[in-house]
């Protein structure tokens, strides 16, 4: 398990290489310079020029991609264009707002998603059953943002109960955190309610019925474990999702988070702070998933088996060669 945990983690390194080719590619050749959104567009072209060329940003584009991975070994993000500190300083100021912001969705999305889908599989074809999968359905195809202004039209500016921008008050999350949930919670009902219901129809569940155990030790103890394998997955992948989705949700109401930090970044084609940001939320979304993996070995001890099978086969193949 450990060899597992160690190729997995090695494999961050590709990832990361990869993440950071894309984004410095696409800043360095979209429309603009640096030094124009910096200064502004009432700056002199001699100033612009100026400014650029301390920047390094006339430099060519392998050159300048090649200085920021030899950098970026050693530790050295580069300094923001705009600030001029080191990157990372802002990032990790900003990244307990965005965390507070993913965890509390990611929470509150499993205690609504998974009592409901459990609930679901079990009254299959009732009117709760009907009417949640259809909100789920709704929920999951509806866009964050359109969720997110319709929040601040209803509840900010016609009701006047909430605030629409800033985190000054708990009342301030509930809007955010809730925008961030709805969707991911959909997606957990109706996971969770298909894994019911396919792990409920298997013989396992049949016999332990047959035996005279009670319904609710037949599905916590036998079926909710067994399906809780997929669910596992979707969760860890919606936690990363919120990380990345906060970028716009942080946008809207105006949360000083890694996500709006990200966004004023791009806009000012701040390409250091752009990069790294984009490198931290994709090297976090990566841990994450490594997470759930060993989170499948401990839910299921099948897959700890297979996993070390795998290794053992691996090794005896190579004494023998």
């Amino acid at each position: 398990m450990l060899k597992y945990i160690i190729k997995r983690i090695l494999l961050l390194i590709p990832v990361l290489i990869g993440v950071s080719f894309i984004v410095f590619t696409i800043m360095s050749f979209t429309p603009g310079d640096p030094a124009t959104a910096i200064l502004g567009n009432g700056a002199t072209k001699e100033d612009i020029q100026k400014l650029n060329e301390e920047l390094g940003y006339y430099d060519p584009f392998l050159e300048r991609y090649c200085d920021y991975v030899i950098n970026a070994v050693q530790g050295d993000f580069g300094n923001s264009y705009r600030s001029g500190e080191p990157v990372f300083d802002e990032i990790f100021s900003r990244f307990p707002t965005t965390i507070k912001l993913a965890i509390s969705a990611i929470v509150l999305a499993v205690v609504i998603g998974i009592p409901i889908g459990m609930l679901s599989a079990i009254k299959q074809y009732s009117i709760f059953d009907v009417v949640s999968t259809v909100i789920s359905m709704f929920m999951t195809s509806v866009p964050q943002f359109w969720l997110a202004l319709m929040g601040i039209l209803i509840f900010s500016v016609q009701l006047h109960i909430l605030p629409s921008t800033g985190l000054e008050t708990w009342q301030s999350y509930i809007m955010p955190v809730f925008t961030l949930c709805l969707p991911c919670a959909a997606n957990i009902i109706r996971l969770t309610r298909s894994s019911m219901l396919e792990t409920i129809r298997q013989d396992y569940v049949r016999t332990a019925r047959a035996k005279g155990l009670p319904e609710r030790v037949v599905i916590w103890k036998h079926a909710f474990r067994n399906a809780l394998l997929p669910v596992i997955t979707v969760i860890g992948i919606n936690f990363g999702y919120q990380l990345g989705g906060a970028v716009l949700i942080e946008s809207i109401f105006g949360i000083p988070g890694v996500g709006m930090l990200t966004v004023n970044s791009i806009r000012q084609k701040d390409i250091p702070q752009t990069t790294a940001s984009i490198l931290f939320l994709a090297f976090i979304y990566v841990v994450i998933m490594l997470v759930v993996d060993v989170l499948y070995a401990y839910v299921d001890p099948r897959l700890k088996s297979k996993i070390i099978k795998s290794r053992v086969k691996v090794v005896g193949s190579n004494k023998k060669a």
